[in-house]
Formats: structure tokens, sequence, C-alpha cells
């Protein structure tokens, strides 16, 4: 699934939503107490000796960023006592506390930390352990118990080398804590030190002031902000507030300055469409009546289909302001998916154009009248007003689309039959016209999912002969072959597919035309398995369908008879022979600077503003906001490979994996004349990574599965970016779903769940893990039946079943939604090159 990675930032925008105040100051006084109890105070040589961490471990920054917000549902808790008996030594109790903090079981990794600090650490045990815990208290949003341990650490570490960072992260704390006073002068000093960040952090201090209805210094705040930035978006929303004051202190004419300045840069519609309509509402606020209704008539005409035309025509109609009756319908249409009164308005607005005896627009009236009658399942009357459209004007641009949308409704009122013919006739009548062979499509999806495949197959292979540029008709080929398949025509399906492989050579279909033209031929006997098969090896081998013919040569199985469940761990990190290994591949099919002996990053990069952001930002536990900024970087290299390179190596070693491993997968692409397997193998572990290890091969243990098939899982979920969040909203690692999250939770007794637990690796993992189990025990152990009800869940999968039979080839083709078949294939395609990399004698050659 397509990943987007939304986990908020520790705090952007307390003025529009104020925290409940937490009464912190007395809270700080007593955990520092307590910290002070058991631990040494640091002397002033101790405080400047140089930094070093006794594990590998990241000591610069927090590994990601908590889903935060003032409001979070986490209590905070300001002390935590550890017992541990027998006490381990301050060393072993770091390197656990730095574990737990990276898999995101900070109640352990506080326990452990504040451990160490009790138990006589060394001086730099304790500037490790205090500056670890502070972090951690920050990722368990226990806003309390961080300020407390960021006053701890300066309070003994003064002249620490982090102390800009931490000062900033301590800035935040109180910040979320509602305590704005103590947060302005922390970003104030932060501001002394550092300026990269300094629009943000003068933007936080504009929300702190706004939180104080301090209206004054929260403009300047926001005004030196937007002095300070170079994003145009940060601009834009920064505007946005700067108005937002103005509209508080009435000083409409300045708001409306800020909405002007904003639309001359502003090119997304949409969010043109809601600057108009704020701009109108300032007028109208200003009494400036006419100009405001001037303005949402504007929103209307011009952005019909956003949001907030629809609230612009609200506007003018409670102001009983006469709004064209045909602009008016169409805004009505487009606001019908969000509003549901609104279709049935659009169908009366229509109605009274109609009635008006219009001289333009009356097509597009007939037309967006049906698509309303349509949404309200009034099929009837949506044929009688296409029927209109199509007899009354011939020469209507909107014509062929009339037919396909009369074809829709009746194949949405049942009538197959009659959606055929007329899909045919449109085909026929408009050849010259790109709906041609889409109607031809639908007309044959139609046949196949009542299954009629010969009529299906037919249908669709008249689209490839009509129309054999048309951008699907590949995929119609290949639907043709599956459709004859099913009705016993191998002979015919191995023509379709041997079509599609000699006209389409490009297409995404190939590989698996290939497969399958191999597969008839091994059923008949035929000595052409090998050739289809060899070929496709040879010509794509790191597809699924490549690898799966490796499995069926190795008498390999998809069902749990395989797994191993023993633990894996990924090799240790050796710098200096992973870049002489990547250099030596790199020049053997690119230009490389002379004298290059690493891959070290050129000024080039670092003096880079994003760059720069980028450390920064994740220096502050930042995380979210850092990978925006280091994946511009990684833009910039699109076609650069010895940067590309660079920057894997890099990210790798920040622990940003996920966008190391985008970076090395673009980098194994760009050789014109290599495959994947034939790279350095460390450079393919970059792209595949093995991160958690400890967490996958507990898991897989406790719940008999194989620890790297759960690898290859959690790759293609969020390509281990523990922050990731999907666009339907799924989470974290395994990118589990909120509401099967909660399900989860209570299947395990976990009581004190919440939804950001969610991001924790140890419990994304867990559940992922979890959920993978209860879908094999379902689907009798098999693997590609598991994954795709993963995917695409239990209830569709038992129907992709039933469509497909015993043969698993065939299941993983009928599966109706393409999103959960490309998954399972992804997902068992990457679980193979994970077992090449970490557990083959020979890793690489896959």
């Amino acid at each position: 699934m397509v990943i987007v990675l939304a986990a908020g930032a520790l705090l952007a925008g307390c003025a529009s939503a104020p925290p409940t105040p937490v009464p912190i100051a007395s809270a700080v006084t007593e955990v520092i107490a307590e910290l002070d109890g058991g631990a040494h105070t640091a002397t002033a040589t101790d405080a400047g000796a140089p930094e070093s961490t006794p594990t590998p471990a990241p000591t610069k920054a927090p590994t990601w960023t908590p889903t935060a917000s003032p409001t979070s549902t986490h209590t905070p808790t300001a002390t935590l006592t550890p017992t541990p008996s027998p006490t381990p030594e301050p060393s072993i109790q770091l390197e656990a506390g730095q574990r737990h903090q990276f898999n995101g079981d900070y109640e352990q990794a506080i326990a452990s930390y504040l451990g160490v600090l009790s138990d006589s650490p060394t001086d730099e045990q304790s500037r490790q352990a205090r500056y670890h815990l502070a972090e951690t208290y920050m990722l368990k949003q226990d806003y309390v118990g961080a300020a407390a341990a960021w006053e701890d650490f300066f309070s003994h570490h003064p002249d620490d080398t982090r102390r800009p960072e931490a000062t900033l992260m301590a800035a935040r704390a109180y910040h979320a804590a509602n305590e704005c006073a103590s947060a302005i002068t922390l970003y104030e000093t932060y501001l002394s030190a550092e300026d990269v960040l300094a629009d943000m952090v003068h933007e936080w201090i504009g929300d702190c002031r706004a939180l104080g209805s301090d209206l004054d210094g929260a403009m300047l705040a926001y005004q030196q902000a937007l002095a300070a930035t170079k994003d145009r978006g940060v601009e834009v929303s920064l505007r946005e507030r700067i108005a937002g004051i103005h509209l508080a202190q009435t000083n409409y004419d300045a708001a409306l300055e800020e909405y002007g300045a904003i639309l001359d840069v502003a090119r997304i519609d949409a969010y043109r469409a809601k600057i108009e309509y704020l701009a109108a509402q300032a007028l109208a606020a200003a009494g400036r009546t006419e100009e405001a209704q001037a303005r949402y008539r504007r929103v209307t005409d011009t952005h019909p289909d956003s949001e907030h035309a629809y609230l612009s025509l609200v506007e003018l109609v409670d102001a009983g302001v006469e709004v064209d009756e045909y602009q008016r319908g169409l805004v009505d249409y487009y606001a019908g998916a969000n509003y549901p009164d609104a279709y049935g308005a659009a169908i009366r607005a229509f109605d009274r154009y109609l009635a008006s005896e219009p001289a333009v627009n009356v097509d597009s009236a007939l037309y967006y009248k049906a698509a309303s009658l349509r949404a309200l399942g009034q099929f009837e009357a949506a044929l009688e007003s296409l029927d209109a459209l199509i007899t009354g004007y011939p020469e209507s641009e909107l014509l062929s689309q009339a037919w396909m949308e009369k074809g829709a409704t009746l194949a949405g009122m049942g009538d197959n039959d009659a959606a055929v013919k007329l899909y045919q006739d449109l085909a026929a009548f408009f050849p010259g016209d790109d709906r041609a062979p889409r109607a031809l499509r639908r007309a044959g999806q139609l046949r196949e999912g009542e299954g009629a495949y010969d009529e299906a197959a037919e249908l669709y292979e008249s689209v490839q002969v009509g129309f054999p540029g048309f951008d699907d008709a590949d995929a119609t080929l290949w639907r043709a072959g599956l459709s004859l398949y099913r009705i016993g025509d191998s002979d015919g399906a191995s023509a379709a597919w041997q079509a599609l492989v000699d006209k389409y050579p490009d297409s995404p279909y190939y590989p698996k035309s290939l497969y399958w033209l191999g597969k008839l031929a091994t059923q008949d006997s035929s000595e052409a398995e090998g050739e289809h098969w060899d070929r496709l090896i040879a010509e794509v081998p790191d597809t699924y369908y490549a690898l799966r013919v490796g499995q069926i040569r190795a008498g390999d199985s998809l069902t749990a008879t395989r797994l191993i469940t023993e633990a894996v761990e990924p090799p240790v990190w050796d710098a200096p022979k992973i870049e002489a290994e990547i250099l030596t591949w790199l020049r053997e099919w690119t230009d490389i600077p002379a004298g290059t002996t690493d891959l070290a990053l050129p000024e080039a990069v670092t003096r880079r503003l994003d760059f720069r952001r980028g450390e920064a930002l994740l220096a502050a536990g930042l995380r979210r906001e850092a990978l925006g900024a280091f994946d511009s970087v990684r833009a910039s290299a699109w076609r650069n490979p010895v940067r590309l390179a660079q920057l894997s190596v890099y990210f790798s070693e920040l622990e940003l994996y996920g966008l190391a491993a985008r970076t090395a997968s673009r980098l194994l692409g760009l050789r014109p004349d290599g495959t994947k397997s034939d790279a350095p193998v460390e450079l393919q572990r970059i792209a595949y990574p093995l991160v958690y290890a400890d967490l996958l091969s507990a898991e897989a243990s406790a719940r008999d599965l194989d620890p790297l098939l759960l690898a290859a899982l959690v790759r293609q979920e969020s390509l281990f970016e523990p922050i990731a969040e999907s666009y339907a909203g799924a989470r974290g690692l395994g990118q589990v779903m909120p509401a099967t999250g909660t399900g989860i939770a209570n299947s395990l007794g976990m009581e004190d769940f919440v939804l950001d637990d969610l991001y924790r690796p140890h419990v994304s993992i867990l559940f992922g893990a979890f959920y993978l189990r209860v879908q094999m025990n379902r689907f009798g152990d098999q693997i590609l039946v598991a994954l795709a009800a993963y995917n695409g869940g239990p209830g569709n999968t038992l129907r992709w079943i039933e469509a497909g039979g015993e043969d698993l080839d065939f299941f993983v083709e009928v599966i109706t939604a393409t999103q959960s078949r490309l998954y399972l294939q992804r997902v068992y395609e990457q679980y193979i090159i994970y077992e090449g990399l970490y557990r083959s004698s020979e890793a690489g050659e896959l």
C-alpha cells in the first residue's frame, strides 16, 4: 500500500487547539529531586569531556518522532522508579535502555536509564543516560517527565555539545504541557545559538503567544517566521495565521492584504477557493456586503468543484442573493459526495434552469442532472435525462460521455445486456473517441463479472484488435487470456498471452504472461515450458514471477512448511568495506570523480539548506519533518548514481532506514545493463534492510512464523519507517488500521492500549505478527492467501478463493483488488530476496 508519512510533530498549533494545563512546576521539582537522589553530579571537567557512546545505538537524535499533540490521551507521569534485581552493570543497563528506546518500549527504556543513574555510573554514562532519558519521556509523550529530565540534564551537563537541540526539545516539552512562558524562554535561547530552524521556532513562539492572548507578540513572531522561511507552503500558512490575528483585531484591510499575498503565490485550485472564501468572510465581517458577495460568486464560478464553493453558495443563498441556477446546480452536484442533501438540491436547480429555456449549457445541465439522479439511485429518471441529451443535442461535446454514463446506469440497474449493447454501439459510432476502447473494456468486465467468460474474452480481444494503441490494450489481452483459461480453452489463452508478449514487451503484464505460457506448457508436457521460463528469468529476474519459477524448480511450497522460525540477525555494519564494494561496482558502469576513496558526502550536499535543516530537525527529535527535508536532498540526486550511493550510506548511518532503502532502490534501478542481484550484497541490504531483528525474531518464534517473512511484510507496509501512516489511516511498521489495532489489543488483553501505540515498533510488530498468524490459521497456512487476507481482509479473500479454486497461482490472478494482488506478490518477492540476503550461504545470489 501506498504509504504517506503522517505521524505528527510534537506541536505546531497550540493556538488552534489549546491543551489542558498541566501543573508542571512542582512535578519538575519532584522528578529532579528523584534523579539527583541517585546520580552523581558531573564536574566541570566531566561536562566538557568528549562525547562517546558505549553502544552502537544513536546518541545524536531520537530514533523517531512520536505522534504527539497537546491533547494527548497519554497521562503524564512524573516519576518511574526502577527496581532491578539483581542490578546489571550501568553499561549493560545503558545499552538495554537504548535498545528499548529504539524499539519503542519506553517504559523499559526509562527504567533502564534511571537504573544507570542510581548505580554509580561514570560521568559519560550518566551524561548519556540523562540525555536519552529526556528523549524517551518526549517519545512517551510524558511532557512533565520530559521537562524535568531536560532540566536535570542541563544542571548536570551545562557544556554538553548537544545543548542547542536539547534546549529545543525542552521548549517543546513545556509548550506541549501548556507552560508557554518557560517554552518561549527556551525557544529564544535556542534561537540565540542556532538559526537553521528559525522559521519553525518563531512560529511556535507565535503559537505560544497567541495561546496567551498576546496577539501583538504572536503577530511579531509570525512575521519573524515569515521573514526567515524560504518555503512557500510555510509562507502561506503563516500568512493565514497573520490574517487571523488581523481579523481578531478587526483590522480587516490588513487581513485582506495577507489573503491577496497568498493568492499571488497559491496555485492549487482548492486552496485558492479556500482563501477566496476567507477573504469574503473578512469582507462580510467588515460590513462590505456587496464585495463579500462578489467574492463568494467568484468562488462558485471559478472553483465549482471545491468544498468552499459550496460554503460560498450557502452564504449567498442564506443572504437571499439570486444565483445562476446552472452554476448553483453544478456546485451542489460536486458537493454531493460530502453533503448528501446536495444532490437533491442540484437536481432541483437544474430543473429550474432547464425550465427557463436557456440558450446555453442545456446539454451540461442534462448530463449533471442525470449524474445526480444516478448518485441517488434514481436510475430511470437518470436515463430519461441522458436520453434527452443524446437525442436532443447530437453535436454536444458531452455526447460520448453521456453514452458512457448511460451504460453505467443500465449496469447499475442490473441490465447488463442493454449496457453491453450500448457500449458496443458507442465503440462503433465513435471509433475515433478515446472512450470507444474504454466502452468495450467495460463491456468485457460486465461479461466477466457475470461469468460469461467466452463473451468477455471476445470483447477484450476486440479492444486490442480495434485499438492497439489504447493505453490498456495489453491489460485487455491479459484479461482475454485469463477468461479463456477459466473455461478450459488453453489454446486460446496461450494465443492471447503470446500476442501480449509479442506486441507489448514493455508491459507490466509481460512477466506474468511469460509465466503462464510456461505453466500452460508444463500442463501440456510441452518442451516450451523451459523456453518461456528461461526467458522470464533471463529478462526480468527480480520479478515475482521469475522468483516463483525458481521456487517451483526447487520444489518449494507456498505453505507454512517452508517457513524457518530461527532468529535472524543483520551483519555488523562495516562502513569501509561497504563503501569499497559499492565504489567498485559504480566504477563498472558510471563515472566517479578522480581520487574518490569513500562515500563521504561532499560540501555541495552538506551546505544545502534542506540538508542542514534535516540534520537539525532530526537532532531535535522532529523525525517526520527531518524525513521531509532529507527526501528533498534525495530527490535532487535522482539521476546521480554517485550521490545516491553517498546518501544511501549516510541515511543508513542515521538509522533512517526507509529513506536509505528508497535511495538504494533507486540506485539499483539506474544501472542500464544489470539487475539487483548483480549489485554488491551490502547495497542490496541497504535496499532491503533487516531492522528490529530482535523484535521480528521474537514474534516469529512466538507465532511459528519466519522472521524474514515478517521483515518482507514490514518492508512492503512501511519500508521500516515507524511513523508511517497510509492514506487510509493504517499506522506504524505493520500498517495496522486503528479498528484492527483496537481489536488485536482486546484479544491480547492490553487494557492500556491507545492508537498512538501503533507507532511503537514493539507494538506494531507484535500486532502485525499476531494478525498474520490469525490469517495463516484461518487459511490453512497458505502464505499467499494469508497475505491477501492481511491486506484485503478475510471476507474478500474467501470470495477470491471461491473464484480461484485450489491452484494458488490462479487464486493470485483472480484477486479483484489490484492493490491486494500486488501486495501479496511484492511481499513474497521480497521474502525470497530477504532469504537470499540474510539466510543464503551465498548471499546476494538470488
